[in-house]
């Protein structure tokens, strides 16, 4: 036996190994990223663990928070109508109204953006009856190196694709806090851009699987192995370009 074969049969080995990896790799993606229950849905179920935490911080302690808020910015206003530049008292009621009814406002705001995106969503997601079986084109080449970097850059691809919808739901559950307290610093002076940008950059997560859904399903329709990893790196990186927003928001901040 050659080391040529030797070569060729330790990469066989390695392939056929890698396999059920993949397709172990592929259904967690599958259910963890891509399911509604866990992309969409565990948001906006009534009795979830995070929405019954979402309700004790609404209640214990986000009203804590209106008053040091409200406070603060009063000291700020006073400061700003003192040194900068005269500041009508009836424009910081006004504000001071809006923005407590966009705090009481800001989930049911929240979980609109979220159930819009999810009739887009199954839409396309019930285009496949089976996503956990989606089937690829062959892992073998007929070059043994080929074989093994392309092995590589599949599974690289899944777990691109994985940690960023996962990456996005952190997100959307951290924006979910995030947006009740942020809305009331729409009573600071000069604040509004910044508040919309915050709600921009929610809308465009929430609608960020749906794009990348639209992706993955072409994969079906193709039995190419080079166009089916192209496709789930455009699937991972495409919808990025579609929340600009944050991109922005950061940037300017930096």
């Amino acid at each position: 036996m050659t080391y040529t074969s030797i070569f060729q049969e330790i990469v066989k080995a390695i392939i056929d190994l890698s396999r059920p990896s993949i397709v172990l790799l592929w259904h967690m993606m599958v259910k963890y990223g891509l399911n509604p229950e866990y992309s969409y849905e565990q948001f906006i179920k009534g009795n979830s663990p995070f929405i019954n935490f979402y309700n004790y911080l609404f209640y214990n302690v986000y009203s804590d928070v209106i008053l040091g808020i409200i406070t603060i910015s009063a000291i700020v206003m006073l400061v700003y109508n003192s040194f900068i530049k005269p500041y009508p008292p009836a424009k910081f009621l006004i504000k001071t109204f809006a923005a407590i009814i966009l705090f009481e406002a800001s989930y049911r705001i929240s979980m609109l953006f979220i159930s819009i995106s999810l009739v887009f969503y199954n839409n396309i997601y019930s285009l496949k009856t089976s996503w956990y079986g989606l089937e690829f084109s062959g892992l073998s080449f007929s070059n043994s190196l080929i074989s093994i970097l392309f092995t590589g850059t599949f599974v690289m691809a899944i777990m691109l694709l994985f940690g960023i919808l996962i990456i996005r739901q952190a997100l959307i559950l951290f924006f979910i806090l995030l947006m009740p307290v942020a809305s009331l610093l729409l009573i600071i002076p000069g604040s509004e851009k910044q508040i919309l940008k915050l709600y921009r950059i929610f809308f465009e997560l929430a609608f960020f699987p749906f794009f990348t859904i639209i992706i993955l399903y072409l994969i079906g329709l193709f039995n190419n192995p080079f166009l089916e990893i192209g496709l789930i790196y455009v699937a991972a990186t495409a919808p990025l370009f579609f929340v600009t927003e944050m991109y922005r928001y950061f940037q300017g901040t930096m």
